[in-house]
């Protein structure tokens, strides 16, 4: 079991550096002039392109029975509807600011889970989601001078976040009953059929892209998409959902430190100050959860 969690972990880890770096790729395509559902699109109709053949080999087909409705409703909330809001975002803000307030999402998930599971957490757990959300609000509302981002751009992933939050805490059940090849494969030919209206619509848009565009493409969809949610939807069945949610609070370091290297953004002194108290509220959250706090009083 030790073993089993440590090869999870270590997927978590790789997985949300990766999709740390996303913001970077997704923020670049989407600077060159690429509209939202349509970078969308083309990003799952190359991961459907890579993933189906593998998934023939390894499995024989993409068929889930019974668990094919299920799946539906994760590719709506993981895929089409979430990454709705999160590319319109990031055209409104920046990939820092972006993948900080996607840090809310372990927090979202533990207030689901008390309000609508009726689980009960500690008062240190309380004091986490209240850091958590005081340093949202700093992040979410400050829009500098520094080009830190704009409030619509922030609300939207806001909503990015709560379509997140609903994919982790509906997909466990899928990936206990089905490999995660077969689901990542699925998604992905679903989400080419869910988006492809959206990238219809913004036809009027369309306009000729560099080649870095689709270079970002590409690294979306064959490592950000089909290698790493077969990795992510790996994961979940190793560790716990709360686990699953609290990794992904890499994703703001790895897009962070990517965006000041390479797209040369700059967080406000108050935004920055927000990022850490959303990361110090998971860390809190985290030892509260691992009994250290417990452990030290004994």
């Amino acid at each position: 079991m030790q073993k089993q969690k440590a090869r999870g972990m270590a997927m978590l880890i790789f997985v949300n550096v990766m999709w740390g770096l996303s913001f970077i790729f997704s923020k670049t395509a989407l600077s060159e002039g690429m509209s939202p559902m349509t970078l969308a699109f083309f990003r799952y109709a190359l991961t459907a392109v890579i993933m189906f053949p593998l998934c023939l080999k390894t499995e024989g087909g993409i068929r889930l029975g019974k668990w094919a409705s299920r799946a539906f409703v994760t590719t709506l909330l993981g895929i089409t509807v979430y990454f709705f809001f999160e590319y319109s975002g990031l055209q409104r803000t920046t990939a820092s600011a972006a993948s900080l307030i996607l840090a809310l999402v372990p927090m979202m998930t533990l207030l689901v889970r008390v309000f609508f599971g009726r689980e009960r957490i500690s008062l240190l757990r309380w004091g986490a989601v209240v850091i958590s959300l005081v340093g949202a609000y700093f992040v979410i509302v400050t829009d500098g001078s520094e080009g830190a981002g704009t409030l619509a751009g922030n609300l939207l992933m806001v909503c990015a976040c709560l379509c997140w939050t609903g994919y982790i805490l509906t997909t466990p059940k899928l990936m206990d009953a089905c490999s995660s090849m077969r689901v990542s494969t699925w998604q992905a030919m679903a989400a080419v059929i869910t988006l492809a209206p959206f990238a219809l619509a913004e036809r009027g848009a369309w306009v000729s892209v560099s080649p870095m565009a689709w270079l970002c493409i590409f690294l979306l969809a064959a490592i950000c998409s089909a290698l790493c949610y077969v990795l992510y939807n790996d994961a979940m069945r190793l560790v716990d959902a709360l686990t699953v949610s609290l990794s992904i609070n890499i994703n703001p370091v790895a897009a962070c430190i990517g965006g000041a290297l390479l797209l040369g953004e700059k967080l406000t002194s108050m935004q920055l100050f927000g990022g850490v108290l959303i990361i110090l509220a998971m860390v809190l959250d985290t030892l509260e959860t691992s009994g250290f706090f417990t452990k030290k009083q004994g």
